[in-house]
């Protein structure tokens, strides 16, 4: 099978930051006449307008904008990818973003993995994350070929950046990049808004089936699929969660579950 699972790491690195807040334009506001303006005064009627009195400040009231908290200009998104890659490292950490992350079009890459998890296949040359290593493992019952579960401990990295990664720095990240993403989107060839296909693929995701094995295979060419023609037929990311075994899938799904919660809260 081709080594595609690693694409679903940037699913749940990116999904839980689509705020009803990046897309929802403001309401119209009615405006007002402006205010009437008052006649002139001759010279000898006019009076001399007093002067306001300055009140003293509490120093402990004051408030004081840092500059590091002033909104930074995006980079054009053809060259977005050190930004972001800076970005990731100092919430992933820079060893974890240097042995996971292509480091090459990265937000490109991420819209159109998310895009394609709800297609047959992800394709290998779009993939935003290296792949997991080693070979694809094959047990054997009789004539029948079966999953080995040894393959599962070939996910373990991506697993633990998964728990030990925080979801709230994730969503303010994204919600930073969220034009880019948006932009990406439209160039891919998107219609309407990247959260809304984002979260179609979330929901698709959080629906796949628990497995807990034997999963039986077949090879009738160069690559392996599922002998069950039900498992065969799911979309590229149910059957990306299968190839991860029960256990990883079920930590998936539940990390899916506590994003969707955070933008629940957020639409509320």
């Amino acid at each position: 099978m081709k080594k595609v699972v690693s694409v679903l790491l940037l699913v749940i690195l990116f999904a839980g930051a689509a705020f009803y807040s990046i897309t929802k334009t403001p309401d119209p506001v009615d405006e007002l006449p402006p205010p009437p303006v008052p006649p002139v005064l001759s010279a000898e009627k006019q009076q001399p307008e007093p002067q306001p009195q300055e009140t003293p400040v509490d120093p402990a009231l004051e408030i004081i904008i840092e500059p590091e908290a002033i909104p930074q200009p995006l980079p054009p998104l053809i060259e977005s990818d050190a930004e972001v890659t800076s970005s990731l490292a100092g919430i992933a950490g820079a060893d974890s973003v240097a042995e996971y992350l292509v480091m090459d079009q990265i937000i490109s890459r991420v819209v159109a993995s998310i895009d394609s998890l709800t297609s047959r296949q992800v394709p290998v040359h779009i993939n935003p994350i290296r792949p997991a290593g080693d070979k694809f493992l094959v047990d054997t019952e009789g004539e029948r070929m079966v999953m080995s579960p040894r393959n599962f401990a070939r996910y373990d990295g991506y697993i633990a950046l998964l728990q030990n990664t925080d979801s709230g720095s994730l969503i303010q990240l994204y919600r930073r990049y969220y034009p880019l993403f948006q932009q990406a989107w439209e160039e891919n060839g998107g219609a309407g808004s990247f959260n809304d296909r984002l979260m179609v693929v979330f929901d698709n995701l959080m629906e796949t089936p628990d497995i807990p094995g034997p999963v039986y295979l077949t090879k009738p060419e160069a690559v392996y699929q599922f002998e069950n023609p039900q498992l065969e037929s799911m979309i590229a990311g149910q059957k990306i969660l299968i190839r991860m075994g029960s256990a990883n899938a079920t930590v998936v799904k539940e990390k899916l579950a506590e994003l969707r919660s955070q933008l629940n809260q957020q639409v509320e």
